[in-house]
């Protein structure tokens, strides 16, 4: 059995206090310089690859070191910024009056029309072309996209409808018509009156409108 403390008697009526027993210290919890080091660059690598999962580059971006994940994050931000501004400035407009004409009016008359028209940039590319040019030369939608109107010419004319075309874009004349025969996707040939316009952007050559009349 444990042997029982001995407590020294006293004088009847006094009571003595419980003995005291010191305090254990705690151990030190405080971190050495490597160990804080450690764990800084733990957490600015963690920061560093969530930033990297939010750049809009894919796989590539696991190539990135990181100050080419801090460059493309401070151009990301920018062009934000940027996106934001216009959205802000363009949601500031007053919308136009209700007895003029807005964009998609336009859009909406150029698929209607049944006059073949389309837009072609200054290389005699189709940028778009509306339903009835589309029948005319015998392509869809996604197909015309990026022709060549100057290719679609037949040989014999083609080196003289891109005089024309060069000549308008040099001096910028606003509009010609010359006739032409068309090839169409399925080879077939059709003649039209070419009517070209030039559509100028801040004063400058942008791209052509064209118009195409089948003629009998």
């Amino acid at each position: 059995q444990a042997a029982i403390p001995h407590v020294p008697s006293g004088r009847r009526g006094e009571t003595h206090a419980a003995p005291v027993v010191p305090l254990q210290a705690e151990p030190d919890k405080r971190l050495s310089h490597k160990e804080v080091e450690q764990r800084r660059r733990e957490k600015a690598k963690q920061y560093f690859d969530e930033l990297r999962g939010l750049l809009p580059y894919g796989g590539d971006s696991a190539k990135f070191d990181k100050n080419a994940i801090l460059q493309h994050s401070i151009l990301l931000i920018r062009q934000l910024m940027q996106d934001l501004q216009q959205e802000e400035a363009s949601s500031d407009r007053k919308p136009p009056p209700r007895n003029t004409v807005s964009a998609p009016d336009f859009r909406c008359s150029f698929d209607v029309s049944r006059q073949p028209l389309c837009f072609a940039g200054l290389d005699s590319r189709l940028w778009d072309a509306n339903t009835a040019f589309c029948t005319l030369m015998g392509y869809t939608r996604m197909e015309i996209q990026g022709l060549s109107l100057l290719s679609a010419t037949v040989p014999s004319e083609a080196e003289a409808a891109q005089t024309r075309w060069e000549q308008m874009r040099t001096s910028q004349e606003p509009s010609c018509t010359y006739m032409s025969k068309l090839v169409r996707k399925d080879s077939q040939q059709v003649v039209c009156n070419v009517d070209l316009h030039l559509v100028q952007r801040s004063g400058k050559p942008h791209c052509f409108l064209v118009a195409a009349n089948p003629t009998l």
